[in-house]
């Protein structure tokens, strides 16, 4: 395994997924695993010689390599770390990757080894069966983790838990044999996919030596030892026989008790943690609440090494807020008695966000590693893959504020719409200080004619009109925008759009995902002039944004390009090589080609549309930029990716360059693919996809990721940690592991770039209008009026 961490990111992935389908295969085609598996560990009881000698090898040779790499050697040229000893914090896969496959499963150790750092530890959370074996499960009900209630209902039974009556399937009532050979592992996270679902059995801890790097350490967590000796089962002596057969690293558990009793009989390298609950939970095993265990930390320190506390010990969080709350002294403290500390709760798809972090794991993990201050000393990850990155990649990285013209474009959407209510001068702020290279601006118009900037042209989107009782008559319908009826810009005047008040939108509230309210009604609606003038005066390029142009100009008489033209004028931004427009209505491209120098892009609005050369070349004639969904660009189905699209090559061979929009951070806007981690999925579109440009909620985000140094390798090499960010190959998941994913049938509606427009009609009427505002513009361009004969109603002579 230590070849397979030293091969280049795409080969080691992509062996990892043939190792995984290896594993598939044997599981499916077995009818019962061989007996041999049964020669594991049981309590009081040797394994026979031959299997006890491998095991022993094993792990002398992992120790052998484990101290020459070991991590306070590896972090010696790197920058500091103000850890216990001076180490990078451990990165532990809580049950392997189980933030992707089922827990405590080949799978998830599989990916957990191969894609975080060399010396991550593998979690198992250790539970005895009936005849004393040991089984790797999260939760002391195997009903939520395995298929045991699906196909074995008649066995579920109550039992007191550290006096709790609970209803169940518990492995105390099961021998070994049942459980390895008659039950499968299941994703206990309601949130995640099913996909892997029965796909690995159940496993042992001396399982994670077979699916480990020769540098990887293990972690045992008992949770229950008291439950167990209440059933017979001595959990003590079960560790010291593990501990004698393979080398573990950790052993952790929320009770003192047995903590005690290994204290003086496991080896020194074998450290000792205590799991702290809430405050006011009691240990089973003194009856003494965690919140009075920790006010006495010396105490702690004679029979354990370290502390595994949840991430709110030491970062508070305000429920109301859902903010953080000044960080505690518990690291601090706990350092002064020589005890580590190590938390858990990371996880990259939580239901209750911290709005601190923007949705951005990576964010998260460098919370807990400040530029000054007290370090965590590990994490315990469902996602060790993100935890590996964020220590190894991105200490240490800024979003920068990057130029306009600067590849790969950073775009707005709306701003920092992620963050803040779109299209404000906070969004804008936010956008330009997380190193967006441009700020977006997608015009609306209103009834008497002034441009604003709104994400759409229905301001029950992203505005207080709800609240107002005078204007919900209002409401209607125009099909032109959208299917339901909404409260529309084109409806209202300035002046009554001024009473407006800007609100957060989220669009992932269906899954009940919701973005900081904090903000709501601090700022009105900006007008596209106001948004110019701010824009001018910073570094970053302008996107103008014309949504629904045609039906502007023909059918409403809202002379759109006409008050986007006067409004760059009057903002001296008339000639800007700073400048994009941006439409989905090939007349109004075609307008701006004819009368201005500005760069031009074509938005491609639906995402079941059949794209090929001929189309490419339509485009092509109109912009040298197109703005590609990403549902067009990476397809996806029942959460996953299949297969790699060519239609970013189909662009690239015409020389257009491509934008992929819109990107979010929240998880559940992300493939599975991706490890709910939007690092992984810019890092695949701008290496696998190699497009040109994204726009997305959260500018921050891509700039850290533009900013991570292990793109630079001579940056990578001084930071002491080697590791490279995991390209994920589209549909490798799908296809290798053969999940039964099928992907959404090939579009037969060709893109239809003109939209049936009467282009040449369009532009004689918008010329029209354009000489009108003629006298707001750049003067030379009177000289086009004269040219094409559209000023005969309206001499030209007469708007100097």
């Amino acid at each position: 395994m230590l070849l397979l961490f030293r091969m280049d990111a795409n080969l080691r992935r992509g062996y990892l997924i043939f190792v995984l389908t290896l594993t598939y295969l044997a599981t499916a085609s077995s009818i019962s695993l061989p007996e041999a598996i049964l020669q594991r560990l049981k309590v009081g009881e040797r394994i026979p010689r031959r299997p006890q000698l491998q095991i022993q090898e094993d792990a002398a040779f992992q120790r052998r390599m484990r101290s020459s790499l070991h991590p306070r050697i590896m972090a010696e040229s790197g920058p500091t770390w103000n850890t216990l000893d001076g180490s990078p914090p451990l990165i532990i896969a809580h049950g392997g990757a189980s933030g992707l496959f089922p827990d405590q499963t080949a799978g998830a150790y599989i990916y957990a080894a191969s894609t975080s750092l060399q010396n991550t530890a593998l979690s198992c959370d250790v539970q005895l069966t009936k005849d004393g074996y040991g089984i790797c499960r999260t939760g002391i009900n195997l009903g939520d983790s395995t298929t045991i209630n699906a196909t074995y209902p008649q066995l579920a039974t109550e039992l007191i838990v550290n006096g709790e009556l609970i209803q169940g399937f518990f492995s105390v009532n099961l021998t070994a044999s049942f459980v390895l050979n008659n039950i499968s592992a299941v994703q206990s996270n309601a949130a995640r996919t099913i996909a892997f679902d029965g796909m690995f059995p159940v496993t042992q801890p001396t399982d994670m030596i077979k699916f480990s790097l020769n540098t990887s350490l293990f972690w045992i967590n008992v949770e229950y030892p008291s439950f167990f000796y209440q059933h017979g089962l001595n959990m003590t002596s079960y560790i010291h026989e593990l501990i004698s057969n393979m080398p573990i690293d950790f052993v952790s558990s929320p009770e003192v008790g047995f903590l005690k009793t290994l204290k003086s009989s496991v080896p020194k390298t074998t450290n000792l943690v205590l799991k702290v609950g809430e405050t006011d939970k009691v240990d089973p095993s003194t009856n003494i609440t965690y919140g009075s265990l920790l006010s006495n930390l010396s105490d702690i320190a004679t029979y354990a090494s370290g502390i595994l506390v949840h991430k709110e010990y030491i970062w508070p969080v305000d429920n109301a807020t859902l903010y953080l709350e000044a960080e505690s002294t518990i690291i601090r403290e706990a350092h002064k008695v020589q005890l580590a500390v190590y938390g858990y709760g990371f996880v990259n798809d939580p239901m209750i966000p911290i709005y601190n972090y923007s949705f951005d794991p990576i964010r998260e993990y460098l919370q807990f590693v400040p530029a000054s201050g007290s370090h965590i000393d590990g994490f315990l990850s469902d996602f060790p893959t993100t935890a590996s990155e964020a220590i190894a990649c991105f200490r240490g990285a800024t979003p920068a504020v990057r130029l306009a013209g600067t590849k790969p474009f950073i775009i707005s959407h709306n701003g920092d719409s992620g963050n803040y209510p779109g299209c404000t001068k906070l969004a804008y702020d936010g956008a330009v200080r997380g190193g967006a290279s441009y700020i977006d601006c997608p015009v609306q118009m209103t009834s008497d004619g002034i441009a604003i900037c709104r994400e759409s042209p229905d301001l029950l989107i992203g505005t207080d009109v709800s609240t107002h009782s005078d204007f919900l008559k209002r409401l209607s319908l125009i099909r032109q925008f959208q299917a339901e009826k909404g409260i529309f810009s084109i409806n209202m005047t300035w002046a009554e759009i001024q009473t407006l008040k800007a609100t957060m939108f989220s669009p992932e509230e269906d899954f009940n995902v919701i973005r900081n309210p904090a903000y709501n009604n601090q700022e009105g609606v900006l007008q596209l002039t106001d948004f110019l003038n701010y824009a001018k005066n910073t570094s970053v390029g302008i996107l103008i944004d014309i949504q629904n142009g045609y039906f502007l100009e023909t059918e409403v008489d809202k002379n759109v390009v006409g008050a986007v033209l006067a409004s760059l004028n009057a903002s001296g931004l008339a000639s800007s090589d700073r400048v994009m427009i941006q439409s989905e209505d090939s007349a109004i491209l075609s307008l701006f080609r004819q009368v201005t120098n500005y760069t031009l892009i074509y938005r491609v609005v639906d995402t079941d549309v059949l794209v090929t050369k001929t189309e490419v070349s339509d485009v092509k004639a109109l912009a040298n930029f197109v703005t590609l969904p990403r549902a067009l660009v990476q397809v996806a189905s029942n959460g996953f990716l299949v297969n790699k699209t060519d239609i970013v090559d189909l662009f690239h061979a015409q020389n257009v360059s491509v934008f992929v929009s819109f990107l979010r951070n929240e998880f559940v806007a992300l493939p599975y693919d991706y490890d709910s981690d939007p690092t992984l999925e810019l890092d695949t579109l701008l290496k696998v996809y190699n497009v040109d440009g994204v726009i997305t909620d959260f500018p921050a985000t891509a700039s850290y990721y533009l900013s991570n140094t292990c793109s630079n390798m001579k940056t990578q090499a001084i930071g002491g940690q080697q590791y490279g960010i995991q390209t994920v190959v589209p549909g490798a998941l799908v296809t290798q592991l053969a999940l039964n994913i099928q992907p959404p049938p090939p579009s037969q509606a060709r893109l239809n770039v003109s939209n049936g427009v009467q282009i040449f009609k369009l532009l004689n009427l918008m010329l029209m209008h354009y000489c009108r505002v003629i006298h707001y513009y750049a003067c030379e361009r009177r000289e086009l009026c004269r040219r094409v004969c559209y000023c005969r109603e309206v001499s030209c002579l007469t708007l100097q």
